[in-house]
């Protein structure tokens, strides 16, 4: 028996560092699996049950990485990321001051240094006779005293402002580990340490005179300053990465307005309880979700749906948390609070859509396994290599700079900052990705198949046509069926009723209501049997021709027809369809434009589906099929090499959303249906089966654009830093170069998966 256990860790800045966090809690007993997202500061774990969460915390802070239990499951979610949220800006305000008080060291250093290119001067200094104590001793020069002032320089530079680097480095080498840190560390450390070691040898005596080595305390400098830089941009845009989840943690309320007896008490929203009748005036958002128990407003739902058209509340519809209340004064009796709401819902499925791992991603994470080892021997056998050429000065630069610029941090950015950006996005316009393997799958499908209803069309029937008896007011048959209508909990009868409301046809009250199944209704009419239904059931006598004629041609179009009478005479006919959907047509036109081959499947009569899929312009449909059959033309087309995406919000579509490369489900429908899918549309509708599959598609774009740059920034660098060009030019690049060439590598990556943020922008 296993549980899920979840640990908040600090301090990872890279891929590496995840994997690190990762090798530790893999190795501690009744550890099954762990997932660390260093995006998100958390690491989840597959546990034995009764494993201690303390201990594994422990583990974990003694490799270098500050950990501490989170608490796991949706009641948590939205303020656990408003805390890591939190936590990062106060890392950037840490960061804020060491990088000033870098910058503030770093130009003396850099100007000092450009103006004396040695430690001592090359010329010999005569022995002063009246001080024959200083014979064989160098006199310090003018330029020697400059490297004095570098030193005291770069010291507080290198051992303070650079004191997180080291200090990761520190760690990981004593847990046998290495990563961008260690990188880092080595290559200020070979500076540093070089350089401080000539000018401490500078003091020493010495017999004659003679040149000595560079030194390259601005480099050390440098190459920490820019370190922080980077580290900060990153973190800067890491930040803004993480927009759609602030968005989601500021959506809470933090205080509910509740009614209590004869008074209204402003509490916590974590004090509220299911019953509670909460109080939403004119500009509030929901703080839970429920029924409107009073009042009636314009509700805009947006952050749940995309959708910017306010939806109108009255008591019995249901409201939820997040929401802002447009209109007038609502009060909604809580049903769901804290954890239950669709909002924590919401704000669980980024988050691990966030921290999840696409595909693709798995050359990266194989790559950064080795990586670091990789470049240590390169930067070794760099080193060696110039030396043995006779040129160890340039040796230790040209090693510097490969241990600089070999920078891993851009590879491990490249897939969890664009699948980041892309589901927060995603969010933004109601559609819900379960992780980065659903939005791979996503981005290569080449084939949707659709469910008709709830999906093309609305799932609620609406009044297509009225074709009166003769002599009969087109009024006057709409009112006599709603009045009959009014105690039918049928969709055909909740449509008549609708449409009576929408035409302003009068109704009446209706006695001795009786529902026959398959037949119809009747009722008592202002002392008339009213009967709404088939002809044999509504008449007592045959069907007028005219009325037989336009019963046909509905049925022929794939609506329903109902026969209304008044004491066996009939009134007319009524025909109900299920409508098509605003957007399904252009919708179902931009999915073929963008090269996707769609498919309808549905239930219903072979005529109606018909209909439907011609107004949609779909010509492929498979209709009157069972939930198995959906499923079985999934797997056909599979097996023909197609990648198909199925779209359905019931029950009966769950088979189907499983057995699809990817299920999208529409969230306004069943439950299972969206256990079952990788992606969950919050609203009805074509367009977002588009919206989902463009962002997908542009998301894998992203992720294949950085992975290039990541592998090919290193495969040109480290060459170049390692000297490559000598031979043919006499030019290495120097390892303040690298250092600024390292943390433009890791910037463009996060900046080129924020342009995925314009989907957001509905």
């Amino acid at each position: 028996m296993t549980e899920r256990l979840e640990l908040r860790v600090d301090g990872m800045s890279c891929a590496s560092c995840a994997a690190s966090v990762t090798r530790v809690l893999r190795a501690q007993a009744g550890v099954r699996d762990a997932t660390v997202d260093f995006m998100l500061g958390r690491a989840v774990v597959e546990a034995l049950a009764g494993a201690d969460v303390d201990a594994l915390a422990r583990a974990v802070s003694e490799a270098g990485y500050p950990t501490r239990p989170s608490a796991a499951g949706a009641g948590s979610t939205v303020s656990r990321l408003a805390e890591v949220d939190s936590a990062a800006r106060r890392e950037l305000r840490a960061l804020g001051v060491r990088l000033l008080v870098a910058l503030v060291l770093c130009a003396p250093l850099v100007w000092v240094a450009m103006t004396s290119h040695h430690l001592w001067s090359a010329e010999t200094v005569a022995v002063d006779a009246s001080a024959p104590h200083l014979g064989g001793h160098r006199v310090r020069t003018e330029q020697g005293k400059s490297v004095v002032l570098q030193f005291a320089l770069s010291v507080p530079l290198v051992l303070w402002c650079g004191w997180p680097i080291l200090r990761a480095a520190a760690l990981g080498a004593r847990k046998r580990t290495a990563n961008m840190d260690t990188l880092l560390a080595l290559g200020i450390g070979a500076a540093f340490g070089w350089s401080s070691l000539v000018f401490l040898d500078g003091f020493l005596p010495r017999a004659g005179s003679s040149p000595m080595p560079a030194v390259h305390f601005e480099a050390a400098g440098v190459i920490v300053t820019l370190a922080l830089l980077g580290r900060w941009l990153e973190t800067r845009a890491t930040i803004r990465t993480r927009d759609a989840v602030r968005g989601l943690a500021e959506l809470q309320p933090p205080v509910a307005r509740v009614r209590r007896g004869d008074a209204e008490l402003d509490i916590p929203v974590s004090e509220v309880r299911r019953g509670d009748l909460v109080v939403v005036r004119p500009g509030d958002r929901v703080p839970v979700d429920g029924p409107v128990a009073e009042g009636a407003s314009e509700v805009d739902q947006s952050m749940l749906t995309g959708e910017s058209v306010p939806v109108s509340k009255r008591p019995g519809d249901q409201a939820y948390a997040g929401t802002l209340n447009a209109g007038g004064v609502l009060v909604v009796r809580a049903a769901q609070v804290g954890a239950e709401t669709l909002l924590a819902g919401v704000a669980r499925m980024v988050e691990e859509a966030q921290a999840s791992r696409a595909p693709v991603a798995r050359l990266a994470d194989r790559v950064s396994a080795w990586f670091t080892f990789a470049v240590l021997g390169v930067a070794a056998a760099t080193f060696a290599a110039w030396a043995f050429s006779g040129d160890p000065g340039r040796g230790l630069e040209c090693t510097v700079a490969v241990l600089v610029v070999a920078c891993p941090c851009a590879l491990g950015l490249a897939t969890p900052t664009a699948i980041m950006v892309a589901t927060g996005a995603a969010a933004r316009r109601g559609i819900l990705v379960k992780g980065g393997a659903s939005l791979e799958a996503l981005a290569r499908v080449d084939t949707v198949v659709l469910d008709k209803t709830g999906t093309v069309t609305a799932g609620r029937p609406a009044v297509a046509a009225m074709i009166p008896a003769e002599g009969i007011d087109l009024r006057a048959l709409l009112s006599a069926a709603a009045s009959a209508e009014r105690a039918s909990e049928h969709p055909l009868g909740e449509a008549i009723v609708r449409a009576a409301s929408a035409e302003g046809a009068p109704t009446s009250m209706a006695l001795n209501f009786a529902s026959t199944p398959g037949a119809g209704v009747s009722a008592i009419v202002d002392r008339r049997r009213v009967r709404v239904g088939t002809p044999q059931f509504a008449l007592e006598g045959p069907l007028p021709a005219p009325l037989a004629g336009a019963i046909d041609r509905e049925r022929d179009a794939g609506r329903t027809a109902v026969v209304v009478s008044a004491d066996g005479a009939a009134l007319g006919v009524i025909s109900v369809a299920d409508a098509l959907l605003a957007d399904a047509r252009e919708s179902v036109a931009s999915l073929r434009a963008d090269g996707l081959a769609v498919a309808m499947a549905s239930g219903d009569d072979p005529r109606v589906a018909r209909r439907i899929a011609d107004d949609a312009g779909i010509d492929e449909v498979h209709a009157g099929i069972l939930p198995d059959g959906k499923a079985r033309i999934v797997q056909a087309k599979r097996a023909a090499g197609r990648r198909v995406a199925m779209v359905g919000d019931g029950v009966n579509d769950a088979p189907a959303l499983a057995t699809a490369d990817v299920g999208i489900a529409v969230g306004t429908g069943a439950d299972i249906a969206a256990d079952a899918a990788g992606v969950v549309l919050m609203r009805q509708g074509v367009g977002g089966v588009v919206d989902a599959i463009r962002i997908a598609r542009a998301t894998l774009r992203t992720i294949r654009q950085n992975l290039w740059w990541a592998f090919g920034y290193n495969a040109v660098g480290i060459p170049l830093a390692a000297g490559v060009l000598w031979p043919f030019t006499e030019w290495t690049p120097s390892p303040m170069l690298a250092a600024l060439a390292m943390s433009v590598s890791s910037v463009a990556v996060v900046l080129n998966s924020l342009r995925l943020r314009r989907f957001a922008r509905a």
